[in-house]
């Protein structure tokens, strides 16, 4: 490089260090937060791109469930110096939103430069801004034109100018009043004079130092002015990132704890979390928010919409430049935010006032000083102008006539399909709200109602649904979630006149903007309180929290809370199973519970070492959490004395719960009196009740029994209760109701022998509804296997000869688990007559561990073989069947009419002799079978592959086998 262009260098680099000076001092306190840039597609058109919407249109993403997420790129790269100097392309250009940080990448980059910290490829790099240029009216060369600027260039020559490594960036094309006319004469020469517009046409082109590169920003709007065919890169600006988001709201508000619940309240609304992109918006939610939190103890969350938080912004500023800044708002809604001392005084608002206002709050009117020493002034967004505007035109209207008023502003506002009064609209409604003008149940709400379904009717990615139901949403966070609910729950739409598919794709309208989601699961590695604490939007936005194994201590419980409290709130069903939650933390739960917002359905908090006294606290959610249905309290120490509390609360007629598990809860006989007495006055919603292992005895289940009609239920589980046939009898008599909806029972592991089983089964046989029935492990012998074939054997009691077979009608067993008892192969005998019986309806059997051998499979493969058999399952597991038993079921494995489609034979005594025998019954009737266990068998190599075979081979249906090698 020349001597004499290091020297401009240096010099130059001194004077953009001045001039950014408070910048870089920014940058040497804390780091600024780096642009993120983005490229578009180079063959990309900007037509196409509705460069001319409402720029919130381009960030606010809240109507989509996905979006084209593009990959950042550093503005280092962007500005790498490749111009093609053999064609019109050398200008890159960068399009984005109104204080996204189009400028601040100008200036951190002139910053970056001049200080040696980047950009070391760039020899020379000269910002100016349009609204500068704006003011330059006289005729004057390129070389003038910098030298105006920066005088300090006194000695620029067009040698210098005319390198490749020479960037002219040109800052905020929008706020130009110059008429860039590509079509007009160029200039060429750097001595030669001309109006501005001319020269900076110039330098696009490329006629005017065409080894020089420009670098342009600008919003999306301007854009079109610039043609493609002289755009080398087309970039995008994308604002903060989440992280940035988070490093944004910590450093205005330092303090963590605050900035944590701030940002929660933020992510609660997906729209403000979009919008927090555009660094002025983040300050303005931070700051309002910082204020509005900072007295609030816990976690309550109260979340302000858009127009709440601009108003609690506005309200303290000087009432009067407000009224002027107001009007001169709604005046120059249409025009662009930088405005000139003129503009100011047009509105009867001097500069000394201007000033004053941006310096008691610069997030609403901000000052910047440039050439010639002239003040411009900004709205801090342009998002403050619609609000003032709004604010306005409100103002103006009459009351008498507002709802009227309001309609045909809708109308003209609808009229616009860019939506330039999108944003205008949605605070009029928020304000609305805010000054209690008008009542939900007005007009106006309902026209927008129908304007917005009509507009889903046209065109379901309609931009004037979407803008309408923001409008809504800004009066009311609630809005058309009771007419979707309604729709979904009873097939009936509020508005006769609309179809169910309409209501279909407002549903999903209202779960997308809300960003619903079905299930919230924090990641393994991440599980804690402190992490928890940061995804409370994330769980108040899902149906299903899924918290089990988590790391969780009370610490959570307050949050949590004050989760189920919000009236914003999705949770129906949280899951805190095995977590330290004692009985502090179920207190302060119950605090959410009791809450009239809570819609919470399903609480479970299995294992998680309570005791009694939470159950003292869940008693009044059972009378307060009208919604609650499902409380799951298994696997806690709550013993007789927390039945005893949970019963004061289930007896109450305000109790509607449906499931109530209490397995493994050290109850006993005395626990079962509290709760028999409870459920004796109030049980008509209970449909399950789960008293597994606990020793409750035949005293207890009987006083169980004498006051509670156990047929109401539709699942009983009384596995592991120290049992006997004492408390057999008033189960079977359950079992005979004709009004019995007792579909599933599991009696496993209890002592009710023979006897005790054919009480059951009499239950059965006489009437029953029973569907499942588990009785594993409970001494049941052969002789138990007669009373069990006379019901396999039977119909059921609601056929009758003029009725024909239907799935309606056939309410007998599918699902029965006879395993770990003695029945022999004489007792499965004698049950494999009810296998042929044309109505039965058994699907799944487990004899798994019933001592059996070769001699009943013949019998087996008879009944699984029969013509209408539909069993599909099927556990012979650790029974001595050895490879004479496989032979024997294989004769109706070949069958056509064998339906089996999982067979089990793990620990059987098998060898490889068996595999023969299956793959031949397999290649004879290959249609059904796809899962088959033999796990614990002598198998060898080769008849392992030979099963592998049928596995990879499509005319198989097996899918899945487990096997052990020799």
């Amino acid at each position: 490089m020349p001597a004499s262009v290091m020297d401009l260098q240096t010099v130059f680099k001194t004077t953009l260090k001045n001039k950014f000076k408070k910048l870089n001092e920014t940058h040497a306190e804390n780091s600024l937060l780096p642009p993120r840039l983005s490229y578009w597609d180079a063959q990309h058109n900007f037509g196409s791109l509705h460069l001319h919407h409402h720029e919130f249109r381009h960030v606010d993403k809240s109507n989509f469930h996905t979006w084209v997420v593009f990959p950042s790129v550093p503005l280092a790269d962007i500005l790498s110096c490749d111009c093609k100097h053999h064609s019109s392309k050398r200008t890159v250009i960068t399009l984005g939103v109104c204080g996204i940080g189009k400028t601040t990448a100008v200036q951190n980059c002139a910053i970056d430069w001049a200080e040696e910290r980047g950009y070391h490829d760039i020899h020379l790099l000269l910002p100016l801004t349009f609204w500068e240029l704006n003011l330059i009216k006289c005729r004057l060369s390129i070389v003038e034109l910098l030298q105006t600027f920066y005088p300090e260039l006194g000695e620029l020559s067009a040698f210098s100018l005319n390198e490749k490594n020479v960037w002219f960036v040109l800052d905020g094309l929008d706020e130009s009043s110059l008429q860039l006319q590509f079509s007009s004469p160029a200039v060429s020469d750097v001595s030669e004079v001309s109006t501005v517009d001319v020269l900076v046409t110039s330098l696009i082109k490329g006629t005017l130092l065409p080894k020089a590169h420009v670098w342009i920003t600008t919003r999306f709007a301007a854009a079109a002015q610039i043609p493609h065919a002289y755009l080398l890169k087309q970039t995008m600006m994308q604002g903060f990132s989440d992280e940035q988001k988070v490093q944004h709201f910590r450093r205005i508000i330092c303090n963590d704890d605050l900035a944590n619940k701030v940002m929660n309240h933020v992510r609660i609304s997906r729209s403000l979390n979009f919008l927090c992109q555009i660094p002025p918006i983040c300050t303005i939610l931070a700051t309002v928010l910082k204020g509005h939190l900072e007295a609030q103890e816990g976690f309550k969350i109260n979340p302000l919409s858009l127009t709440q938080i601009y108003t609690h912004l506005i309200k303290p500023l000087n009432s009067d430049i407000i009224v002027k800044l107001k009007k001169m708002a709604l005046l120059r809604m249409e025009e662009g935010n930088v405005m000139y001392e003129q503009d100011l005084s047009e509105s009867d608002i001097t500069a000394e006032e201007a000033s004053m206002l941006s310096r008691e709050c610069p997030l609403v009117l901000a000052t910047e000083k440039g050439l010639h020493d002239t003040t411009v002034f900004r709205f801090g967004h342009s998002s403050i102008r619609e609000f003032l505007a709004a604010s306005a035109k409100i103002d103006e209207m009459e009351l008498d006539s507002f709802p009227d008023a309001c309609i045909d502003l809708v109308d003209e506002v609808m009229l616009n399909a860019e939506g330039k009064f999108d944003v205008f609209l949605r605070f009029i409604f928020g304000l609305i709200k805010e000054r209690h003008i008008l009542e939900p149940s007005d007009t106006l709400f309902h026209y927008i109602k129908m304007m917005i379904l009509e507009n889903i009717t046209a065109d379901i990615t309609s931009y004037q649904a979407e803008s309408l139901f923001h409008c809504l949403r800004e009066y009311d966070s609630q809005a058309f979630k009771s007419e979707v609910k309604l729709s979904q729950k009873l097939f009936f739409c509020p508005f006769h006149q609309y179809s169910l598919m309409v209501w279909n794709i407002m549903s999903k309208m209202v779960s997308t903007f809300e960003g619903i989601t079905e299930s919230f699961e924090m990641q393994l590695s991440t599980r804690c309180d402190e992490i928890l604490l940061t995804k409370l939007p994330a769980i108040l936005k899902s149906r299903k929290a899924m918290l089990r194994f988590s790391n969780l201590t009370d610490k959570c419980c307050p949050a949590l809370a004050d989760v189920l409290s919000t009236r914003e709130s999705y949770l129906r069903e949280l899951d805190l199973g095995y977590n330290n939650i004692t009985d502090d933390g179920v207190r302060e739960l119950v605090k959410g519970l009791n809450d009239q917002n809570c819609r919470l359905k399903i609480l479970r908090l299995q294992g998680c070492g309570v005791t009694s006294k939470a159950c003292k606290y869940l008693a009044t959610s059972l009378t307060q959490s009208l919604k609650l249905r499902e409380l799951d309290l298994c696997g806690n120490e709550i013993g007789n004395e927390g039945l005893q509390h949970l019963s004061s609360g289930l007896r109450s007629c305000e109790c509607q719960l449906e499931k109530l598990k209490l397995s493994q809860c050290n109850i006993e006989q005395k626990g079962c009196y509290y709760l028999a007495s409870a459920l004796q006055k109030n049980s008509s919603h209970l449909t399950l009740l789960d008293l597994s292992i606990n020793m409750v005895g035949d005293e207890g289940a009987n006083e169980l029994f004498a006051k509670f009609d156990i047929s109401k239920l539709r699942k009983l589980e009384l596995y592991h209760c120290n049992l006997t046939a004492l408390s057999c009898e008033s189960i079977g008599e359950a079992l005979k109701s004709e009004t019995s909806t007792l579909v599933e029972l599991n009696l496993s592991s209890n002592n009710l022998k023979d006897a005790g089983f054919a009480l059951i089964c009499q239950g059965m046989y006489a009437w029953s509804s029973l569907k499942k029935l588990n009785v594993s492990r409970c001494g049941i012998t052969r002789r138990g296997c007669f009373y069990l074939a006379k019901v396999l054997c039977s119909v059921s009691q609601l056929y009758n000869g003029f009725t024909p077979k239907t799935e309606v009608q056939a309410v007998e067993l599918t699902e029965l688990d006879l395993s770990m008892n003695y029945l022999r192969d004489e007792g499965v005998i004698e049950i494999s007559d009810g296998l042929k019986n044309p109505y039965s309806h058994l699907k799944s059997l487990n004899l798994s561990y019933c001592g059996l051998t070769d001699e009943c499979c013949a019998a087996l493969a008879s009944g699984f073989a029969f013509q209408q058999s539909i069993i599909s399952e099927l556990d012979l597991s650790s029974n001595d069947l050895q490879d004479k038993g496989v032979k024997k079921l294989c004769i109706g494995l070949k069958s056509y009419n064998c339906k089996l489609t999982k067979l089990s034979l793990r620990t059987c005594g098998l060898s490889s002799r068996s595999i023969q025998f299956l793959t031949t019954a397999l290649k004879s009737n290959s249609q059904h079978l796809g899962v088959l266990h033999l796990m614990g068998n002598s198998l060898d190599d080769s008849a392992i592959r030979e099963l592998v075979a049928l596995t990879q081979d499509q005319k198989y249906s097996l899918h899945t086998i487990d096997v052990s090698a020799d």
